[in-house]
């Protein structure tokens, strides 16, 4: 049969406090002739350590008993009183059933003596209230310590459907413009719409899959950018240009999935592209390190801009708990500094 407890350190607790108790009573039982030899020593520690644990097991079902009675923060007060009273009493009542037993079975040829017992039930009552203070303070941080570890986990529960919901979010009329650049390419150059096809489909592919991790290794994302540049080029001709420069020590380093992709649709919906005026977008990195993708700014002027890509950037890097990207802006041109993450730095959510 598995005994209750009230606290998963109910034994360390008694197993530090009851040995003195017990040792206390019966010197106030025996005086000096507790340890005088090993015969009522041994005997009588056995004896009202058995009567102590006994008692430290009924104060834990009286702990219960008032915790179920009494569970709101607001009873605490009254739940606490009143379980130290009966901690109290149970203890007492026990000291007394010690004396009361030495003396009718004449144990070691002991006689009640009132003042002894008197002292033996007051000391034993303030180690009572000692071991219930140690008892409430641990149930206290173990309820806490619940409590804070389940608002962490629904914390963390609602950052990954925060995560999720922002990934989610890519441009629905990138899939029927690259559609529309597909059927003209089908008719005018087949093998273009070949290669089209395959890297509109490596594109959406990484689309599908960059739910499975909320961070992707950098040599990933740009591959992926490269589809994607593919597909933006071929709509865009001599219009759009992308240089990529990243050294080969750090494409081993993280970042959110599809950072690049929102940073390089910012720059395309928001730029004009003439031939004699391209839009060139650099990607490249800097101290810290960090990666740098700007563009030469050229501002569309009858486009709004809710700034949501960026928005889900940065939001990205504040629920993973990153530094803050940077957004630099001067008259010629726009970047945005985001900060690389190494692999033992990812954040688990």
């Amino acid at each position: 049969m598995k005994l209750a407890y009230y606290t998963k350190k109910d034994w360390v607790i008694i197993g530090l406090l009851l040995p003195p108790v017990i040792i206390l009573v019966n010197y106030c039982i025996f005086g000096k002739r507790y340890f005088s030899g090993a015969g009522i020593f041994w005997w009588s520690t056995l004896l009202s350590g058995g009567f102590g644990l006994i008692s430290w097991y009924l104060q834990i079902l009286i702990a219960l008993v008032m915790n179920a009675r009494y569970p709101k923060y607001n009873q605490t007060i009254r739940r606490v009183l009143l379980s130290m009273a009966l901690y109290v009493a149970v203890t007492v009542i026990t000291v007394a059933l010690v004396f009361v037993l030495y003396d009718r079975v004449h144990f070691f040829a002991y006689e009640l003596n009132g003042w002894h017992l008197l002292l033996a039930c007051v000391s034993s009552a303030g180690a009572s209230v000692l071991a219930a203070s140690f008892h409430e303070g641990v149930a206290f941080y173990e309820k806490w310590k619940k409590v804070t570890d389940e608002a962490e986990q629904l914390k963390k529960e609602n950052l990954q459907t925060q995560l999720e919901s922002l990934k989610a979010q890519v441009n629905p009329h990138f899939l029927f413009n690259s559609l529309n650049s597909l059927s003209s390419l089908i008719s005018e150059d087949p093998t273009k719409a070949e290669k089209f096809l395959d890297e509109m489909c490596k594109v959406y592919r990484y689309l599908l899959r960059n739910n499975e991790s909320d961070l992707a290794p950098l040599w990933v994302e740009m591959q992926f950018i490269q589809s994607y540049y593919h597909l933006l080029k071929t709509r865009y001709g001599e219009s759009l240009f992308l240089e990529i420069d990243i050294p080969d020590e750090l494409v081993w380093y993280r970042i959110p999935s599809l950072t690049l992709q929102m940073l390089v649709e910012n720059a395309v919906k928001h730029n004009m592209m003439l031939k004699d005026r391209p839009l060139q977008i650099m990607i490249t990195t800097v101290a810290g390190p960090r990666l740098l993708i700007s563009n030469n700014l050229q501002r569309k002027k009858r486009i709004s801009s809710n700034k949501v890509g960026l928005n889900n950037i940065v939001k990205k890097y504040k629920l993973l708990k990153q530094d803050d990207i940077i957004v630099q802006e001067d008259e010629k041109t726009f970047a945005v500094v985001v900060p690389l993450i190494k692999v033992e730095d990812e954040v688990v959510i």
